[in-house]
């Protein structure tokens, strides 16, 4: 099956290609003055060697804008080319790929969204250097990073009981985009 991962960092655009007989990636970093949106269909258009049967990319939590361009430039793949979508949540992406490692991606607030026990959260630097104490691993933002979030993905596709479940091009939110910081929660 030809499957398009694609995934937006705060500075890169990344791109894995997967076929019967490919893998091929590309990670471009963006320089000062580049945005996703600008630059995501023209390298897109030029990475592909034919249209797609799935496009894979991740819901968040991460980058408001960032997810919302790849968010819908999936579903305008899906609807051009007639591909199917496999859109996981970025932190059981990180974690399934980093086996035994909490996975944690920079809120860009002041703290981390994370996974813990099968629950999702936030937590401050001062609450990951403590589990780093207790010997506790992490991947994502801290520890481990991935390369290549959209080879990933389509690694994940592969290994998914069920990857018809995770269909859906719907951002995943820890919180809601307007929220400032943890000290104005009022929860």
């Amino acid at each position: 099956m030809a499957i398009l991962g694609l995934a937006l960092t705060s500075g890169s655009v990344q791109l894995a290609w997967h076929d019967e007989q490919n893998l091929k990636e590309q990670v471009i970093l963006l320089e000062v003055g580049q945005t996703h949106a600008t630059l995501l269909i023209s390298l897109i258009k030029e990475f592909l060697p034919r249209p797609p049967k799935l496009v894979a990319t991740t819901t968040g939590p991460g980058s408001f804008t960032s997810i919302r361009i790849q968010l819908a430039t999936a579903i305008g793949l899906k609807i051009g080319y007639g591909a199917k979508l496999f859109c996981p949540n970025t932190l059981d992406l990180l974690e399934a790929s980093f086996e035994g490692a909490i996975p944690a991606i920079d809120s860009f607030r002041g703290d981390y969204f994370t996974k813990i026990d099968n629950a999702t959260t936030y937590i401050t630097p001062e609450e990951i250097d403590s589990l780093k104490v207790q010997g506790k691993k992490f991947c994502g933002d801290v520890g481990q990073k991935p390369e290549n979030i959209a080879s990933l993905l389509i690694g994940y596709y592969f290994k998914h009981p069920d990857p018809e479940l995770l269909t859906a091009p719907e951002p995943y939110y820890v919180r809601t985009p307007e929220y400032k910081t943890r000290a104005n929660y009022q929860g």
